[in-house]
């Protein structure tokens, strides 16, 4: 019955399912999962002298008068009401006269609701709701659902009447039984309509207080189970012997406490006898990197491979140059998309033999026809680009490998709970010594000469810059400072220096050229798009112009801003724009007063939401309707609660939680996206 389409309904023909699937509504499932976006309260009727400010209220008013008047503009009738609340006198404004005219009657009360604008004891109202003050189902609770061109909220209103009246005998409770009496939760039958239309305030908190939960369970029961599959005791414990100490002792610089505390614990799993489920946070430069390599030498010396798969080439080739500079005596080998085929076929067949103990790659490690002998270890770097299908595919290249996901973007406590329910998580909190922290500036169009003149200052005493800007090329719709558009002005600007530009429409071997002469210190200012954003490391660039960043998320801004700060120098982030909003403006005030990256990422969750900060479409996560992950961190501690008591009585073979657990498990592959 939920799959039912909408033209099953009365006065839904083919042009109106049109235009509701515009707004995501095809199915009677859709609309019952189609809540409202805010309501009107229509229960309490008030006198003029009761209405405060802009919030809208019902009043009851006698007409004495009605009259027309033509508009200049439109040659439409305004529809004038002059009425009285007993009270105050006032007008009420109607803009389709031709249409309401003969509905109202003068000397005929009735309750009309919307905002009121007093001027001393009169009032005016314009375009309200209104009945006849006999209609005593006026002063109820209304929805007001996201709407499309074409459909009106009364539309709308009858269509979820039909919906849920066809549906009042097909509704299931989703939940099983001993979930509902932990929770203490409202049937859901009863949950869903009074989501839509509720009957009392405290009704409609239970209804949400349940959905809520709903949302929440099944997204983390789902991630839970789907995680557990590749959580599994490993047939041998690795060993921790002499010889990574030594690799440890010999590094070019000495790792800090928190680097060697989260060591210590990968060496711990290691030896544990399970397959290792951890992931690592730290922010920008705070050294994650060698903790994964030094996890891919353990494989090494236990006679086993190991991936380490990077988002994109550039990072890839970074990573595979510098695990070569460390370890030039280990066989590894570099994989992305790019090279000759005939190249890449004896790499995969070097890999097949064990020829090849380390692949550092991109997506393209992921393909079937890449096989390992023995892969002991799979390390995911920058965790957020890669989808949970992704990185598992990776995990099935062997029979229980070791996990590590590393995430150079702090991800926020409630996040983690949800993405990595049942993953450990290590935290280095600790930079690299000699690191200062990164001075970041808000730079006004009338300061960006003042701007230049410092750049230059710090170019000529050897130090470079990157200036990063949203577009490629200059657009006729956006005023932006486009990548192409920026480098020829600046190339006049600093025409004593050379100026480099990288972006993602370039060739691989152009943007390789441009990123190589940077590093080289051939290129003392980089124009460039956030190809950069992920990982790049040029210790000498101390300067970092971010263009149109109220065009950035907090999170993205400071990932860039992460690129400089990675040397003993002190470095300067400058953010340009001349039209901040006013979240664009609270987002600039966070990373001028901080460079804590949980602090930035907690303030990102807060301004943007989940989704759009981390990407959950991609981890295969649909969209929370009324869940949110910042506000509602009780209720996810509760749900987490209650899956842990379910999963036990799954193992002590409770037969309803072995036939919800097993259902659920079958549900995964649709639920989860590519």
């Amino acid at each position: 019955m939920y799959r039912q389409p909408l033209t099953a309904l009365k006065g839904v023909g083919e042009k109106k399912a049109a235009k509701l699937k515009r707004i995501g509504l095809e199915t009677f499932g859709d609309v019952l999962t189609d809540y409202p976006r805010r309501y009107m309260d229509r229960r309490v009727v008030k006198h003029a002298s009761e209405f405060d400010g802009d919030t809208p209220g019902v009043i009851k008013a006698k007409v004495v008068r009605k009259r027309k008047k033509v508009l200049q503009k439109s040659k439409g009738d305004l529809l004038i009401l002059d009425v009285t609340d007993g009270f105050y006198t006032g007008e009420i404004l109607f803009f389709s006269a031709k249409f309401l005219d003969h509905q109202i009657e003068e000397g005929e009360s009735y309750f009309f609701y919307g905002k009121l604008e007093k001027n001393g004891p009169s009032f005016k109202m314009v375009q309200p709701d209104f009945a006849i003050s006999s209609d005593a189902s006026f002063l109820r609770i209304i929805p007001v659902y996201n709407a499309t061109l074409g459909i009106t909220q009364n539309e709308l209103i009858g269509l979820h009447k039909q919906v849920l009246t066809a549906l009042k005998d097909e509704i299931i409770d989703p939940l099983p039984e001993m979930i509902r009496h932990m929770g203490r939760l409202m049937p859901y039958e009863q949950a869903v309509f009074e989501i839509h239309f509720p009957t009392s305030e405290v009704g409609y908190k239970a209804a949400k207080q349940r959905l809520v939960y709903d949302e929440l369970f099944f997204l983390q029961m789902r991630l839970i189970l789907l995680k557990r599959n590749y959580h599994k005791p490993n047939r041998k414990p690795f060993e921790i012997d002499d010889r990574i100490q030594i690799r440890i002792d010999t590094l070019p610089f000495k790792l800090t406490q928190a680097q060697r505390a989260v060591m210590d614990t990968i060496f711990e799993d290691f030896k544990s006898g399970f397959s290792m489920n951890r992931l690592i946070q730290g922010d920008v430069g705070s050294g994650k990197t060698i903790i994964a390599f030094l996890a891919l030498m353990c494989a090494v010396f236990n006679d086993k491979q190991g991936i380490l798969l990077a988002p994109t080439t550039l990072l890839a080739e970074q990573h595979y140059e510098n695990f070569m500079k460390m370890f030039p005596d280990v066989p590894c080998a570099l994989l992305t998309s790019h090279g000759k085929a005939s190249d890449k076929r004896l790499l995969k067949q070097q890999i097949e033999s064990h020829e090849v103990k380390i692949v550092i790659g991109t997506h393209a490690v992921l393909q079937e026809d890449v096989k390992f002998d023995a892969l002991g270890v799979v390390i995911t770097d920058e965790q957020h680009r890669f989808g949970i299908r992704q990185r598992l595919t990776a995990l099935q290249k062997s029979e229980n490998p070791h996990a590590l996901i590393m995430s150079a973007t702090p991800i926020p406590r409630t996040l983690s709970l949800i993405l990595y329910g049942d993953m450990d998580i290590s935290i280095i909190d600790e930079m690299p010594a000699g690191r200062k922290p990164i001075k970041t500036h808000f730079v006004k169009p009338s300061k960006v000469d003042e701007m230049h003149e410092f750049i230059e200052s710090k170019l000529v005493e050897g130090r470079q810059a990157y200036v990063i800007c949203p577009l490629i090329e200059a657009s006729e719709t956006l005023d932006l400072n486009a990548a192409q558009t920026l480098y020829e002005t600046l190339c006049q600007r600093f025409q004593h220096h050379t100026v480099g530009l990288i972006h993602g429409k370039m060739s691989a071997q152009n943007k390789e050229d441009a990123m190589q002469a940077f590093k080289q210190g051939k290129t003392q200012l980089l124009v460039s798009t956030t190809v950069i954003e992920v990982g790049i490391h040029v210790s000498n660039a101390t300067m970092m112009v971010i263009m149109n960043t109220e065009r950035f998320g907090l999170s993205q801004l400071h990932q860039l801003r992460g690129r400089v700060g990675r040397g003993d120098e002190q470095s300067y982030c400058f953010l340009l724009s001349d039209k901040l909003s006013k979240t664009a403006k609270m987002r600039v005030e966070t990373l001028v007063a901080s460079n804590n990256g949980f602090e930035v990422a907690e303030k990102d969750l807060e301004l943007r939401g989940p989704g759009e900060v981390f990407g959950l479409r991609q981890h295969g996560i649909p969209e929370l309707k009324l869940a949110n992950l910042s506000k509602h961190k009780a209720v996810i501690g509760t749900v987490q609660k209650h899956i842990k008591n379910l999963l036990e009585e799954f193992q002590l073979g409770h037969p309803e939680a072995v036939t919800f657990i097993k259902s659920q498990q079958i549900d995964l592959e649709k639920w989860f996206t590519l």
